[in-house]
């Protein structure tokens, strides 16, 4: 994290310290130091506070407006879990969190970090919920005023129009494409604006 090996390697320099100093005072490894600073390793808050107070800093954590939410990365292994243990309805309830957190702190105008639009590392496995999840998350940024990445605008198109969790009726189905915002439409998706609130 690299606001992490900033604010350590900002407050030794403002403490006049080495890194060896640094170790001795806080009572961690200098090459720990060596790897935060140079943003090889991410360090525990416990170990941020340890450091900083090293220095003659305190570090008092506040929410910011994105403290509440979640990275793509864990909303996809959720949603995993759900489907493998057959649970749809969990999973559409564990993205709908995600995307209406994300929402939510982009009506704020927030400006939404990288860390909760970074590709999950292992796909959820079927091109349906891979599809959506990239998608939710892309129309969620969309509605923030941003530029959703690569991973989440290039995902493949369905082979057919889904409501995810609904099998509509052909009436239902036609009355929900007219409600159904662009962005879902050109993957194949159904799903609603209203959708994606949450309280």
């Amino acid at each position: 994290m690299p606001i992490a090996a900033d604010a350590i390697r900002a407050a030794r320099a403002r403490a006049g310290i080495s890194q060896a100093a640094l170790a001795r005072r806080a009572g961690i490894a200098q090459s720990t130091i060596s790897r935060i600073e140079s943003n090889d390793l991410d360090p525990t808050w416990s170990t941020m506070q340890k450091l900083l107070a090293a220095t003659g800093w305190e570090a008092t954590p506040e929410p910011s407006e994105n403290a509440s939410l979640i990275p793509a990365e864990t909303i996809s292994r959720a949603m995993a879990r759900s489907i493998r243990s057959g649970d749809e309805e969990s999973a559409i309830r564990d993205l709908t969190e995600g995307v209406g957190r994300m929402i939510i702190a982009g009506d704020k105008g927030a400006q939404i970090p990288e860390w909760a639009l970074t590709k999950p590392t292992k796909p959820i496995g079927s091109t349906l919920w891979d599809t959506f999840l990239a998608t939710a998350f892309a129309y969620a940024l969309e509605r923030a005023g941003q530029t959703a990445p690569a991973w989440m605008t290039e995902v493949p198109a369905l082979p057919e129009e889904s409501a995810p969790g609904d099998d509509p009726s052909p009436e239902f189905r036609d009355w929900l494409r007219k409600s159904t915002p662009e962005v879902f439409l050109k993957k194949n998706i159904l799903s609603r604006a209203e959708d994606w609130a949450i309280a």
